[in-house]
């Protein structure tokens, strides 16, 4: 999953200029990837949410550059704007709400027949890195994540239709983020496919490096967690991740 933020303000490829050349260049670099997750919200730590309407206005001239062969899906949480992308060629719904108020994103996915990523945070972005504490985090994940299965199954939600994401970086710790990443068997148990964003994170630096200079640790991360058995991997170097995982696919472990 390659991922094209329309975001003036996303920690690592927004643009303060919401200029349409600087997406384009973006969208055609991610061009590689099985899914495109498109974006018009920043969720980075300490964001402040913006209306529905700017939201739309956002993504508005993304469809004057999209490729309708491309399978596409819609990074946000605000059912209106979920409703608006679905009916213009998307496919999918990248949920950080993890199934929304009342779990109306989860109605949508079943009235649309479309598959829909329940994620897991902690709080919302602008307050969640504040001391975010568990119990026992991987059990909390996995309760959460329970709930939100039996809503969708109850509903009609096609099996193959439900994705999760344990939300490395959403309301974690350093220590949490790399907890999830040793027990990804336990939410790969639950019987579905499993998403992971951990893209030039923070929970990566290595001497206080930037964002840009994260790469190689993304790679390496990734490739760990495809391993333990993620299915997809949300990520901003697309062409570099087929690579490393085609070598990995190699590999009789």
């Amino acid at each position: 999953m390659g991922i094209l933020n329309l975001t003036p303000d996303s920690f690592y490829d927004g643009n303060k200029s919401l200029s349409p050349d600087f997406f384009l260049k973006r969208y055609n670099k991610i061009s590689n990837a099985n899914i495109i997750d498109i974006g018009a919200e920043s969720s980075r730590p300490g964001s402040e949410s913006i209306s529905e309407k700017e939201e739309i206005k956002r993504l508005r001239f993304f469809f004057k550059f999209s490729n309708k062969d491309k399978y596409l899906s819609i990074d946000s949480y605000k059912p209106e704007v979920i409703k608006y992308c679905l009916d213009r060629n998307f496919s999918m719904i990248n949920d950080i709400s993890g199934g929304g108020r009342k779990f109306i994103n989860i109605d949508i996915a079943k009235d649309y027949d479309v598959p829909i990523c329940l994620m897991h945070m902690q709080g919302i972005p602008k307050s969640m890195q504040n001391n975010p504490s568990y119990e026992n985090i991987i059990n909390d994940i996995r309760i959460f994540f329970t709930k939100r299965i039996e809503y969708a199954l109850k509903i009609g939600l096609k099996e193959n239709n439900i994705i999760l994401d344990p939300g490395l970086g959403f309301g974690k710790s350093t220590e949490d983020n790399f907890k999830i990443i040793s027990n990804i068997e336990v939410f790969k148990s639950l019987g579905f496919k499993l998403l992971i964003g951990l893209s030039r994170k923070s929970f990566l630096k290595y001497n206080n490096n930037s964002p840009s200079d994260r790469m190689l640790s993304s790679i390496a991360m990734q490739a760990i967690c495809v391993n333990k058995g993620a299915d997809i991997i949300r990520t901003h170097d697309v062409d570099e991740t087929i690579s490393s995982l085609n070598v990995l696919n190699n590999l009789d472990i």
